[in-house]
């Protein structure tokens, strides 16, 4: 008994040293709301309040996908079909009629060489040919009488045919001798000027075709699967003018360095607007098939990198679909490869992350979420 009550008389000791020690130090009783990222036990951190949780109710737009044509989109350049104009033969030039810059139409005369010689027998065949018309008419109605044998005809109508056949050549000559645009273009640039000699082979001008215009990109192995040759085709220039044309061409053997297959694009170009050298945005129709149109807004970036559109799935999990862009207008973007009928997460909740598992909440019409 008194061993107990000298440990009950030492603890109430200690207790009011206690209180005593503190009474002396700053602050007094205060104590004061200590916080802190840790916890100092476990040293680890404490949830983040901007991640997103399961269960969290998600604000979510209605869509429904629509069939159109589908788009793809590769850049391009505007080029011209370019023709070094030649002579055919040899000669001094003596007339050119054509400036440089002008529009020429098809057979145009750019050059015109000396034709004194080949005029000359252009003459003599037209000549010659008169003489034995004259002389096959004159067979043909000698044998109708009965006055001349079949043969003398048949040696009539074979001087007649010589005699066209040295005409003919004596034209092809004289137009030798002229230098014609060989389509309708611009006469870009003037090489021979009158009194210069031209070879055979001499270049006169060159004489650049825009209308119709060739927009050239080069598609990937398997954006050229779906490109088809006719397919319609839109053209954003980089001013921002659209125009329409067709595809005409689609290489059948890659590039050997870039792996890529060249496209052609024509486009209409009757005034001479569309210069060569431009660069263009140019969308190829590959069919048709089904697409939403989203907002910009809607498309983010997932842990990949990879930009895209999330929506909330089959018992309410998001799902992460990377943006197949199939064509862009002014009312909005339109995206492939979702489900015909998608609950897509609204703007606003970069914290919604694919996986979790949500309560949407659908926001009718682009206004409030719907009660």
């Amino acid at each position: 008994m008194p061993r107990l009550l000298t440990i009950m008389l030492g603890a109430i000791a200690l207790i009011v040293a206690i209180v005593g020690i503190r009474s002396l130090m700053p602050g007094g009783d205060d104590i004061r709301d200590v916080q802190a990222d840790k916890i100092p036990t476990l040293d680890k951190a404490l949830p983040d309040a901007s991640q997103g949780r399961n269960g969290m109710p998600v604000v979510v737009i209605r869509s429904q996908a629509v069939e159109r044509p589908l788009f793809l989109s590769v850049g391009g350049r505007t080029e011209a079909r370019i023709l070094d104009v030649k002579s055919q033969s040899a000669g001094t030039v003596t007339s050119a009629p054509v400036t440089e810059g002008t529009l020429v139409d098809k057979d145009t005369l750019l050059c015109g060489l000396d034709v004194d010689g080949a005029s000359a027998k252009v003459r003599e065949a037209e000549a010659s040919i008169a003489g034995k018309r004259q002389a096959y008419e004159a067979a043909v109605k000698l044998v109708a009488n009965g006055w001349a044998t079949e043969g003398r005809l048949t040696s009539a109508k074979a001087a007649l045919d010589g005699a066209q056949a040295s005409l003919d050549v004596a034209r092809s000559e004289l137009r030798k001798m002229q230098v014609r645009a060989p389509f309708r273009g611009v006469f870009e640039k003037r090489n021979a000027d009158v009194g210069q000699f031209l070879n055979p082979g001499g270049s006169c001008g060159v004489v650049v075709q825009l209308d119709p215009i060739v927009f050239v990109a080069q598609a990937t192995e398997k954006q050229a699967g779906q490109i088809i040759v006719d397919g319609n085709a839109r053209v954003r220039l980089s001013d921002g003018a659209e125009v329409e044309g067709k595809v005409t061409y689609l290489a059948r053997v890659a590039d050997a360095s870039t792996r890529q297959f060249r496209v052609e694009v024509s486009v209409p170009n009757p005034a001479n607007a569309i210069t060569v050298g431009r660069t263009a945005e140019i969308k190829v129709e590959t069919g048709r098939g089904y697409a939403h149109r989203v907002s910009p807004a809607l498309l983010l970036p997932d842990d990949q990198g990879r930009i895209g559109v999330r929506f909330v799935d089959v018992g309410g999990v998001v799902s992460f679909v990377p943006a197949d862009i199939i064509d862009e207008t002014a009312e909005g973007i339109w995206v492939a490869g979702l489900p015909r009928n998608a609950l897509l997460v609204a703007e606003g909740q970069d914290n919604v992350k694919a996986g979790l598992r949500v309560t949407p909440n659908v926001r009718e019409d682009g206004g409030a979420p719907a009660p």
